[in-house]
């Protein structure tokens, strides 16, 4: 419920001034411990994250599903990246503060998993 509550937030500060909806995806904890955190994340075509930051340096993402997603930095100096991934695709991605969005044509379902320190 507090994923859901800060990805409703953290969406309504990325455009103050747009009257435009915006579409979010959902996250499920699977696990959460001392050690680590496990998340099921579904993004519907056009859902985004809204901009969040995974402060733990060493994390992975399994996709169920796979899709087009676009990955924009929060650091503006940062380029933003576009990531084709296939079902079963596994991906090391390095800690930071991003939004994510779907922009294919079929829903993304991915585990994402969170070694902490």
């Amino acid at each position: 419920m507090k994923i859901t509550t800060r990805l409703i937030l953290a969406a309504l500060f990325l455009s103050p001034f747009s009257h435009a909806e915006v579409k979010l995806g959902s996250k499920e904890i699977i696990l959460d411990n001392d050690r680590v955190e496990v998340v099921r994340v579904t993004y519907p075509v056009g859902a985004q994250s809204g901009v969040h930051t995974h402060p733990y340096p060493y994390r992975t993402v399994y996709f169920v599903k796979g899709g087009r997603l676009q990955l924009t930095p929060s650091n503006k100096n940062e380029p933003v990246k576009v990531v084709n991934a296939e079902d079963g695709m596994i991906l090391y991605l390095a800690g930071s503060s991003h939004n994510v969005k779907n922009i294919g044509d079929s829903e993304i379902i991915m585990i994402e998993t969170e070694l902490k320190p």
